[in-house]
This record gives C-alpha cells, sequence and structure tokens, in this order.
C-alpha cells in the first residue's frame, strides 16, 4: 500500500511540474481578424476563436496558452460612444471658452480625450473581473488606426498572480480594444511578443 501511494505522489508532482511549465516565446505571423476587422501578429500554437459582430465588418479573437491570454477586439458601439464623448467634450468646451480669466484654460485642461474615458470604463469592467486589480500610469500609444493609450496591470486571477497591458484605440469607425496577460513568471518572457502584438495591429483589408 505504501508503494502505491508513493507513485500516487510522484505522478501528481509531475503532472503539477507539467502544469506550472513555463513558456516560451512564440513565433509571431501575420493574420487577419474576424469580419477582416483587423490585421495582427498571431502567436503560432496558441488555441483560440474568434466571433464576428453583427451587422458590421467588427469582431473579437481570444487566443489561449497556459495562464497566457491575449483578446483583440474590434466594435463599432465603442466608436459610437467615442462619438458621443467627443461630442460632450466639444461642448464643455465651448462653455469652458465664456469662461473668465484662466477658468476656461482650467477647465479644458482637465476634460479627458475620448479615448482615455472609454480606457477608463475598460478599467472598471476589470476590476470587477479581478482580485487586487491595480493598473499603472496611462500611456499615449502610437497606433497605425488612431489615438490611443495603454496601461500596464496586475491583478490575482483564481489565486494565480498576473500581469498585463490593456490597450484603448479609437479608430475612424471602430473602438479597438487589447488585453494581454499572463502569469507574473511568465511576464518577462510574453512582454516584448505582446508588445509587437499590440503595435501590429492595423485596420482591416476592406477598411
Amino acid at each position: 500500500m505504501q508503494k502505491n501511494l508513493g507513485f500516487v505522489f510522484v505522478f501528481v508532482g509531475i503532472f503539477m511540474m507539467g502544469c506550472n511549465r513555463a513558456l516560451t516565446a512564440p513565433e509571431l505571423k501575420p493574420d487577419i481578424g474576424p469580419g477582416k476587422a483587423f490585421q495582427y501578429l498571431r502567436p503560432q500554437g496558441w488555441r483560440g476563436s474568434g466571433q464576428v459582430e453583427a451587422g458590421g465588418n467588427a469582431g473579437t479573437i481570444e487566443l489561449t496558452s497556459g495562464t497566457a491570454l491575449v483578446r483583440i477586439g474590434a466594435d463599432l458601439t465603442g466608436s459610437l460612444q467615442g462619438d458621443i464623448l467627443t461630442a460632450s467634450n466639444n461642448q464643455m468646451g465651448g462653455a469652458a471658452d465664456a469662461l473668465p480669466g484662466g477658468l476656461g484654460a482650467l477647465a479644458r485642461a482637465s476634460t479627458k480625450p475620448a479615448v482615455e474615458k472609454l480606457h477608463d470604463l475598460q478599467a472598471v469592467s476589470l476590476g470587477k473581473k479581478f482580485q487586487d486589480f491595480k493598473d499603472g500610469k496611462l500611456q499615449l500609444l502610437s497606433s497605425k488606426i488612431g489615438e490611443g493609450r495603454f496601461s500596464e496591470f496586475t491583478a490575482s486571477d483564481g489565486g494565480v498572480e498576473i500581469h498585463g497591458y490593456r490597450v484603448t484605440i479609437l479608430g475612424s469607425d471602430k473602438r479597438y480594444t487589447v488585453r494581454a496577460q499572463c502569469a507574473q513568471s511568465d511576464w518577462s518572457t510574453l512582454r516584448p511578443v505582446y508588445e509587437k502584438i499590440i503595435q501590429s495591429i492595423a485596420p482591416g483589408p476592406e477598411n
């Protein structure tokens, strides 16, 4: 009986080592997202599926490998929200111009661009999804699509400490979002991979 227990413990140990095996940086190859909504570099060997948004050339794809995840989406609703926020900002700016002295300049300076407001809304959503969610400093993103913002975040998901990037970009007719994350132990390996994927995102071939 003792020998059998020893075998079980060894087997479980080997299984757990396999689950915790460190990821290696994947090869990246050009691909086109669902609905031909965007172009990007896809990690080879990662599992995933895409979904086309009804009523337009928009969609989302989610790719995984172990604890690593990359989710890229292009949606029309977010673009409409951006238009509404931009119009609201313009109205506030007009009202600010009517204020005396330096109050108008202060009011304008406190008005966030639409892309930043949308990025903030994503943080609220992730704060509800993950435990111990902490968002990093908001940074400008140079994008082929339009005005963009990104931040680096940490959180806990099912007891696993995760680290990632999240991105919001406003294009001419779509909002593009990216969430690229992995276990903290794989961050140093996958961080440069995620940066290449983020920088590769471009409008779809029919846009």
